[in-house]
């Protein structure tokens, strides 16, 4: 068992180098700062709060069902952050290149990651038709995490498992 944990962790180290180091481009340098704000709360809360005061049944709905899988989803998020307590990689690791905010709350799972693919998963339940449009935007939202040195690989696949889950669970 030793054995696969440590070859999992030497592969989620790295990928997170080469998404770190061996990906920067002047182009990511300005794009990633930008769209990882997705997956914040800002972005999250407003999206729920459009669809929630739309007038017709159906997008009123999709928004109570992304505001409920966005708060039972975050609630989970945050009780595995406070039991695993996983140093973010530019507070663990050497030579990361971080964002312009560093944040200081634990990395595992990844908030965003998990806030971007439960909005997906709604959105694509709403709109199955949006399936590639919704889940490439959440995906590059889940890479920026790495590439800002926010996240490990395994942050985020944890966080888009979460999101993606609770969604359909309360779907």
């Amino acid at each position: 068992m030793y054995k696969v944990t440590e070859r999992l962790r030497g592969g989620d180290l790295f990928t997170f180098y080469w998404i770190n180091h061996a990906l920067r481009s002047s182009f990511y340098d300005w794009l990633m700062p930008k769209i990882t704000h997705l997956g914040g709360v800002t972005s999250s809360v407003l999206c729920s709060l459009f669809l929630l005061f739309q007038r017709t049944p159906f997008w009123h709905q999709t928004g109570v069902h992304l505001a409920w899988s966005l708060i039972i989803s975050h609630l989970i998020a945050n009780i595995i952050k406070r039991f695993v307590r996983r140093r973010r990689p530019y507070q663990a690791l050497d030579g990361v290149v971080p964002g312009t905010k560093p944040l200081e709350d634990a990395s595992f799972p990844s908030g965003h990651s998990t806030a971007i693919f439960c909005m997906a998963t709604v959105l694509v339940l709403a709109i199955p038709s949006s399936f590639f449009l919704f889940y490439s935007l959440a995906s590059i939202v889940a890479f920026s995490r790495v590439y800002l040195g926010m996240h490990y690989p395994s942050d985020i696949m944890i966080g888009a498992s979460l999101g993606t889950l609770t969604a359909l669970l309360m779907g």
